[in-house]
């Protein structure tokens, strides 16, 4: 009687180790786990605090560039008839933007010579002839509104600087010429590209 008394006393004692070694070990796990849950939860926020900051930082890079510009151009052409198209022209990229003012300027004196339809401004001060319904004076595209005009011609400036890289003035001599210069007066072609590359440098930066 008194062995099974024993024996009872050392199984419970046992018994009450094993559940209190059990519970310090789980509440230690528990611990463990918050600390590492925690941990990566402050991980994962400074991850996406920084994201948003990089973001930010990326947006308001981008958008004082783009007024920084906008500016720039603006007191280039003060007083021209493409100022109102600055906003647009700005919004695109400098490479883009730059050869969009230097050709104009060449081309149309910022819009103060340019084709008409019927009386009416085609917006073309490019000199751009991509075929259309509305074809204006000179053979040269009638564009729908301003906008229409600095988008079309800006993809085609795009197009021939990705596609055929012409990065520089004398490379978009096809703008004049078409792809062959022979017939054009030699002087009349480094005239038109001494033109481009005056303002096309000043804005390409």
């Amino acid at each position: 009687m008194r062995r099974r008394r024993k024996t009872i006393k050392k199984r419970s004692f046992l018994w009450k180790l094993h559940v209190r070694v059990e519970g310090v070990f789980l509440h230690r796990f528990s611990l463990f786990i918050l600390l590492v849950l925690g941990g990566a939860g402050a991980l994962l926020s400074l991850f996406v605090a920084k994201s948003l900051f990089f973001h930010e930082e990326s947006v308001f890079t981008s958008d004082f560039y783009r007024q920084m510009s906008e500016v720039r151009i603006s007191r280039l052409v003060d007083g021209h008839p493409i100022e109102v198209m600055v906003p647009a022209i700005s919004r695109q990229p400098s490479q883009i933007s730059a050869y969009l003012v230097a050709i104009a300027k060449k081309e149309s004196n910022w819009g103060k010579r340019h084709p008409v339809l019927n009386g009416r401004d085609c917006y073309n001060y490019w000199g751009y002839r991509g075929k259309r319904r509305l074809m204006g004076s000179g053979g040269h595209t009638c564009f729908n509104s301003r906008k229409d005009a600095v988008d079309t011609v800006a993809k085609r400036i795009e197009w021939l600087v990705l596609n055929q890289d012409r990065t520089t003035p004398e490379d978009m001599i096809i703008w004049k010429c078409g792809y062959s210069c022979d017939g054009h007066d030699p002087e009349s072609v480094r005239k038109w590209i001494s033109d481009v590359s005056l303002y096309f440098d000043k804005l390409n930066q």
